[in-house]
């Protein structure tokens, strides 16, 4: 039996801002054990596949259709911070204008969704994902650099993974369904 799965749609930053989050998380590698997915901030998530899930091609025609209302946005930084949670493990947090400028997009797809799991949305950018003593994270969020100018997304996805994701197991299985660019069609 497979386990139950889950489709998530993330905010991806452009070329530019990528490499600032992959130098970044390389520099957090060297002080952790620890896996990284691309770098990205949750919009949504929700039921894949099954009785309650949405199929691929309807999460696929749902992030188009996203993609095609919605322009670039730049967000800024506030802090680092380590968390208990392995998906929180050592997160670049957005600013209070982030939420304000995201949350139009989650309202979006919570709308459109017929298989909700509760997703909240949090913008925040996980940097890595790590089963290290929550002080060694600590002390590494303390020490990172955290970007001072504003940050540019300009790409969306979607992407299956394992409903709960706990391990760095759940971080390999997952996968890209689709990707576009943002760009304002109306």
């Amino acid at each position: 039996m497979t386990s139950p799965q889950a489709v998530s749609y993330w905010l991806l930053p452009a070329p530019g801002t990528q490499a600032v989050f992959e130098q970044l998380s390389a520099l957090a590698s060297r002080s952790l054990v620890a896996c990284r997915l691309p770098p990205h901030i949750t919009l949504y998530s929700e039921h894949l596949g099954g009785d309650q899930g949405v199929s691929q091609e309807q999460a696929i025609a749902q992030l188009q259709h996203l993609a095609g209302c919605r322009q670039p946005v730049r967000l800024r930084t506030n802090v680092i911070e380590a968390s208990l949670l392995f998906t929180k493990s050592l997160v670049l947090r957005f600013n209070a204008e982030a939420m304000t400028q995201l949350h139009p997009w989650f309202n979006q797809l919570r709308r459109r969704s017929a298989a909700e799991l509760g997703y909240r949305l949090d913008p925040h950018l996980s940097l890595l994902y790590s089963q290290d003593p929550f002080h060694l994270r600590q002390e590494l969020a303390q020490r990172l650099p955290l970007p001072s100018d504003p940050l540019l997304f300009g790409r969306v996805s979607a992407v299956s993974h394992p409903l709960m994701i706990s391990s760095p197991a759940d971080i390999a299985a997952c996968t890209t369904l689709h990707a576009c660019s943002l760009s304002c069609t109306r």
